[in-house]
């Protein structure tokens, strides 16, 4: 599971509810360099995404690469919705404050739909 996250203590807490559920979690990654990193070193099988990142970066370039790869994906952020691309408009999302575990739910839906 990768979480891409800039902020310390939001990071801290989905890994820690991703943890609970037993997800091994690659992350946070606090920009977008960092998540292609971590994309490239290691298996992520979906994730979760803050919009914007530290100094002012956008984390669509992620979220296409993930698409295209198909590895499911949300959104959780303090940004508007309005800011979503029309491609990623689908998607779910999660506007702060959110709840970690009902963010962990609908990932775990999108990775295992039986579930659903």
């Amino acid at each position: 599971m990768l979480v891409v996250e800039d902020d310390p203590a939001i990071g801290l807490d989905l890994r820690m509810a991703l943890t609970r559920v037993g997800a091994v979690i690659v992350g946070p990654a606090g920009s977008v360099a960092a998540a292609f990193a971590a994309l490239a070193d290691q298996a992520v099988d979906a994730a979760i995404l803050d919009i914007r990142l530290k100094n002012n970066e956008l984390v669509f370039a992620v979220a296409d690469a993930l698409a295209a790869l198909r590895i499911p994906f949300v959104f959780a952020s303090g940004r508007s919705a309005a800011l979503m691309p029309l491609k990623h408009s689908d998607r779910p999302f999660f506007d702060k404050p959110f709840q970690s575990a009902e963010v962990v739910e609908a990932l775990s839906q999108l990775v295992n739909p039986s579930r659903a």
